[in-house]
């Protein structure tokens, strides 16, 4: 297991570098001037060459890479232009509300696709399997800058049941944590799905049956407990899907998380916390895979033996 840890985490280190990487070529592959995007083709010579020289881009591009590195290593992600702040702060100052929205989102999702992915595979070609298929299509069909305001439209303004953005209530985390987790929960209900009708037919399913054990216990108690590998694997890799998700409800619902950060970073032309926003969702996924890849290889001996 160590052998293999450590095999992982040098892999991770060029997976850390590229991420790193592209989120500083940004700045270079951009169209145009991203000082004069800041500051509008209106700013004076004297206030361009302030702001290059503040961002360090009046230096060879390689001696700001090094430069870029060097701050990383001791967390300065530089300082927002809007604000003045250092944007490492600011960013963790808005992380666990998008982790509070990330983990709430992937309990609906396990909630939702578990039961219906069973339930399918147990009434398999009846009505109800057709049913979670279908439900599995459609949330899969519908983005989320379109299910966030429908949501809104229906139980925010026409019930009167929920908050309608913000975070400032209980309830306000119901609205955007199904927008965020609905696509999520119908990919998982058709891997449930596969996973339970793949081991329904082992000898071990078979044992339990000639026992006499009811079918429902059959189900939930051997047959599913052997199928939730590939969906327990599948669900954490989500989880840095969602954080990057995130993006598109927090702003539906003006959430202050990372997403809704990063969106008026963009709308205020504060590059530097774009490129530290961004460079942040990008490093949790990397950090997610990793970490979920270390725990299949804890639940299935298999996998350290194949690397």
């Amino acid at each position: 297991m160590r052998r293999f840890l450590i095999k992982r985490v040098a892999g991770l280190f060029p997976s850390v570098l590229g991420v790193v990487t592209l989120v500083f070529l940004m700045v270079h592959l951009i169209p145009g001037d991203p000082v004069e995007i800041m500051l509008g083709e209106t700013a004076m010579a004297a206030q361009k060459q302030a702001m290059r020289s503040e961002l360090g881009l009046d230096k060879p591009i390689a001696e700001q890479y090094a430069s870029y590195l060097s701050n990383l290593l001791r967390g300065d992600l530089g300082k927002s232009i809007k604000t003045g702040e250092p944007v490492f702060a600011e960013i963790a100052s808005r992380w666990p509300a998008t982790m509070e929205l990330a983990l709430f989102a992937l309990l609906v999702s396990w909630a939702v696709s578990i039961p219906l992915g069973v339930l399918a595979a147990a009434r398999r070609g009846t009505l109800v399997d057709k049913g979670s298929l279908f439900f599995s299509m459609l949330g899969v069909a519908m983005p989320n800058f379109w299910l966030g305001p429908l949501l809104i439209l229906v139980f925010s303004i026409w019930l009167g049941w929920l908050p309608v953005s913000g975070k400032d209530e209980a309830l306000s985390i119901i609205l955007p944590g199904i927008t965020l987790g609905a696509g999520v929960a119908a990919l998982m209900v058709r891997l449930t799905r596969s996973s339970v009708l793949e081991v329904i037919s082992e000898e071990y399913i078979k044992t339990a049956r000639a026992r006499g054990l009811p079918e429902w216990q059959v189900y939930l108690k051997h047959a599913l407990s052997n199928a939730m590998l590939p969906v327990v694997t599948v669900m954490g890799l989500q989880l840095g899907a969602l954080l990057s998700g995130a993006v598109i409800t927090e702003t539906i619902f003006s959430w202050p998380g990372v997403g809704r950060l990063m969106i008026d970073a963009i709308e205020s032309r504060d590059y530097p916390m774009v490129q530290g926003c961004v460079l942040n969702i990008a490093l949790c996924y990397v950090a997610v895979n990793f970490f979920v890849d270390a725990a299949y290889a804890m639940i299935d001996p298999r996998i350290r033996l194949e690397r």
